[in-house]
This record gives C-alpha cells, structure tokens and sequence, in this order.
C-alpha cells in the first residue's frame, strides 16, 4: 500500500526537524523522547502520583513562546502519570530532579490529545513539533499541594484587601465591606420599589479593574442587560447589589477575586483580580 502524499511529507517534516535539533546536543530515549538538560542535580525523581511545581514554557517550531508560566506569575502545577503515549513528555519529567531545567521535543497532537486532552490552540498545526522548557522546582504530595494552594490564596487576598483600600483612599470613598471582600455605595438612591426574586430588571453595567481598564459593558449591545432576578449564571454579591437598588439607582460594587471569578478569572478578566462594577438600574417588570 502506499503512503499518501500529504502523509508521506509530514513524516519527512517531522524526521527533519527532530534531525536538526540532533545537532543541537538533543539525545534520545529508547521510546523516542527527544531530550537536552541544561542544568542536573543530585536527588530523587518524582513518582507517579507526585504533584510537581514546575517553571513551564513551551514554543512553536519558529521559536515563538506560545505559553509561559512565568509570564502569568505563577508556576504549574501537575500530577505527574505514566506516559499517556510512546514518548511522552511524563517520561521526561520522570528523569528530572529538583533544580533541574530541560527542554522536550513532543507532537503537539500526542501532548494535547493524549495528555492535556483538550483540542489543539489556535496557532498550532496539526503534526507541528513542540519544545517544552521546563524546571522543576518542587516535588510535592497532595496534601502539600493543598497547604501551598490556601498560603498563595491567603498571600493573594491580602495583596488584593491593600489594593482595594488604596483604591478607596485615592476615590475618597469612606465605606465598610458588607462582607469580607464585598464593598458596596450608593450615590442615586432612585425611586420605587426593591427587585425581588422572579422579577424582570433591565441593568446598565460596567465591568473594569481598579485602574480603571473596562473588562466589560453592556454599552457594545446598544441596549441594558435584561434578566430575571434569581435565573443566569450570575456572580451572587452582583445581584444582591442589584436587590438593594430601586428604578434610576446608580451605585458601585467592588469585589475581591474570591467574591468574583477567583484564580481562574472569566474572559478578559484575569483570575486574582478585584473588580469594580459601576452599576445602573434602568427598569424592574418593564416600569
């Protein structure tokens, strides 16, 4: 039988560039794992099942950086799992030890579908090779996983608490958290009723960091935010801020991360971030 064309000139792309980066001092394990260390330790390796904090970075075939951990500010976290398929980046991280820093060579279809299980970004082509930088920095177990997870979260709110306070000082607003990490002030009371829940409101809102940067409005619409109180993935402070208001009511809302979109942050919002809403309520039951 033979090899398709279009197959056939993938193969001797791929056998190219692991050719070239031979010549670069790359070695090879007997599964095919493309490997350089540019910095060994003496100590243990990690085992399957071991959480690992690694310095991860990892670049196209033209050299361009298309994930770094590092310019995020944060390291990254993985379990580490036998080798999800014949050359896996997991049996290179298996050979590390602390301190160490190296670089892999990986199908970028075999390390997103077989171990990051997930569809290929946009900018990475199908049979393209990945190079993975990678340092270990820490080998851990899950429970200190845990503890470093809540001290970096405990760190993260209290860098987020003095921001929000210097925010407050600098805009020379004299409000109180109606909880921890909720603040909230009204400056048009507005007339009427309370929305309850089941009512219709119409909202204008503005979404933006503590500098002022717009995350997001619904001003690109061309109309109000309209949605049933107590339906929609709605953030819960952010209607309960709504609750508090009567028709024509302006006020701001600002929460921390962890009252809002948390370590993951949502869209253009990064995660570990406060937001400040500025909202207006235009309508409840269409009056």
């Amino acid at each position: 039988m033979k090899t398709p064309k279009k197959i056939s000139l993938l193969i001797v792309s791929i056998l190219l560039v692991f050719s070239s980066c031979l010549k670069d001092g790359f070695e090879v394990t007997s599964s095919g794992l493309h490997y350089l260390f540019y910095k060994t330790n003496e100590g243990p390796k990690p085992k399957i099942g071991d959480i690992l904090q690694l310095d991860l970075e990892y670049k196209n075939q033209k050299d361009s950086i298309l994930y770094s951990s590092k310019s995020l500010g944060d390291s990254f976290l993985l379990e580490l799992k036998a080798p999800s398929f014949i050359g896996g980046l997991e049996e290179g991280l298996a050979i590390m030890s602390v301190g160490d820093s190296a670089a892999f060579l990986v199908s970028a279809d075999s390390v997103f579908d077989k171990m990051f299980k997930a569809e290929l970004p946009a900018g990475i082509k199908k049979g393209e090779i990945l190079r993975f930088e990678i340092k270990l920095k820490k080998i851990m177990n899950k429970k200190e996983m845990i503890e470093l997870l809540q001290t970096k979260q405990f760190e993260s709110q209290k860098v987020e608490l003095t921001a929000i306070d210097t925010y407050l000082k600098e805009n020379q607003l004299n409000i109180q958290s109606t909880k921890p990490g909720v603040y909230f002030i009204q400056f048009v009371e507005g007339k009427g009723v309370y929305p309850e829940k089941g009512d219709i409101v119409e909202v204008n809102y503005v979404a933006k960091s503590l500098r002022g940067a717009i995350y997001d409005s619904n001003a690109a619409s061309g109309h109000p935010l309209k949605f049933t109180i107590g339906q929609g993935d709605y953030l819960p402070d952010w209607v309960s801020a709504i609750k508090s208001m009567k028709k024509g009511g302006r006020s701001r809302l600002i929460l921390t991360s962890q009252n809002a979109y948390k370590g993951e942050g949502f869209g253009p919002i990064p995660g570990n971030t406060p937001i400040v809403f500025e909202i207006e309520l235009v309508s409840i039951n269409g009056k």
